[in-house]
């Protein structure tokens, strides 16, 4: 019979403290309860503790005390120790800035030449902001793990390329990541804004209290993110998560994407606007109609519940495949957000097949400003917490 070999020492050393690492990022736990939760011996504890200590990455923030007396020092992420560069895009701006392990945004600068008509003077636009921002204070006593770029999809990750998004003619086809390694370094990845966001949600948002949820982006267009088993779902080539060119109506209009009924085509503020319009030639914003509705308006307040039944339709399809503990929403839709989540999770609740068994929480997202900074930092930190990335020894 053939011998199975089980990973080296090595191995599972790595895997081990990766599974500290990710528990203290939670919540701060002190080694008896590291221990309980790995199931590893308390000496195992102990020394990949120390050595993250050694490292700067943890450290001690005081005791924790039960109804039994002490239980021990309670062991933290160091927020100080490295951050992530981050690079947003987006179809009206253009951001940079450095964001530390906890999420905090510690520096941000927006980029001039958002409006120029070339790729090449955008780059060079960009890699200046990028220099500056490295030659800060703040930057020059950081350890910085890579950059993250956040971009509308759709994005090739495998080959760090913006394909072809709408409306985005400017970057597409950009091997982004090519063109950024100088001045950023070796490790930079790109992803869509709103996987990005299911990271930053992850690790600084409601999803720190689930392995398990969708997060939809409801503004220009639908964009979705999956995180399975506390790790973000790419599919084959990054494309495994684009939830708002889901059809809800093979009868419906045709998408830019080439397939109708899109639920971006009924669900995005353009579209529910362009709907609301009709009645109110003179609304300016999405804000002014969600405000209307909230003033009691039945045409705003119809509006508004028949975007979160096509939201909630495409959301019942994801629940039944995948079977999240959660979804979040972000986007437009935060602001004055409840009345269009209650409505949501009330027809998921409805609608959904394991209804009878549990019921599927709907979340307003916490994080409400800079998202394209958080979702491009999130990107650099999933490959930290996985272990594909490693601080740099000062």
């Amino acid at each position: 019979m053939r011998k199975v070999v089980g990973p080296n020492a090595a191995e599972m050393k790595r895997r081990n403290r990766l599974r500290v690492l990710r528990l203290v990022h939670r919540s701060p736990l002190s080694r008896a309860e590291l221990a309980r939760e790995t199931g590893l011996t308390p000496a195992a504890v102990s020394v990949i503790v120390s050595d993250l200590r050694q490292q700067g990455i943890l450290m001690e923030t005081g005791e924790k005390r039960s109804s039994g007396g002490r239980e021990g020092v309670l062991l933290d992420l160091n927020p100080a120790c490295g951050c992530a560069l981050a690079l947003s895009l987006t179809r009206s701006e253009t951001e940079v800035g450095l964001v530390d392990l906890k999420g905090r945004l510690l520096l941000h600068r927006e980029v001039n030449g958002q409006a120029s008509s070339s790729r090449r003077a955008a780059l060079d636009a960009i890699r200046r902001a990028l220099r500056r921002l490295l030659r800060s204070s703040i930057a020059r006593r950081s350890r910085y793990l890579g950059l993250g770029i956040s971009a509308p999809g759709p994005v090739d990750v495998s080959s760090g390329t913006i394909l072809n998004p709408p409306n985005f003619e400017l970057w597409h086809s950009t091997r982004i990541c090519h063109e950024l390694r100088d001045p950023a370094g070796a490790n930079v990845f790109v992803a869509n804004n709103s996987q990005g966001l299911a990271m930053a949600e992850k690790y600084h948002g409601i999803g720190r209290q689930c392995s398990n949820f969708v997060l939809l982006v409801i503004d220009t267009g639908i964009g979705g993110g999956i995180v399975r088993d506390d790790e973000l779902f790419y599919g084959w080539h990054g494309f495994g998560s684009e939830i708002g060119h889901t059809s809800i109506n093979y009868n419906g209009p045709m998408c830019n994407c080439g397939l109708r009924g899109c639920v971006e085509l009924y669900a995005s503020t353009p579209a529910v606007l362009r709907r609301a319009r009709l009645h109110y030639p003179r609304l300016e914003s999405w804000k002014a109609l969600v405000d209307l509705a909230y003033g009691g308006d039945p045409t705003c307040r119809r509006l508004l519940h028949e975007q979160a039944r096509a939201v909630a339709t495409v959301l019942i399809n994801v629940v039944n495949v995948l079977e999240p503990e959660a979804v979040v929403l972000t986007g437009d839709v935060l602001y004055r957000g409840e009345m269009f989540r209650a409505t949501v999770e009330q027809h998921l609740h409805r609608g959904a097949i394991n209804r009878g068994l549990r019921h599927v929480p709907v979340y307003l997202s916490t994080i409400r400003e800079h998202y394209g900074l958080m979702a491009a930092a999130g990107i650099i930190l999933e490959r930290f917490f996985q272990g594909d990335l490693e601080l740099p020894v000062i």
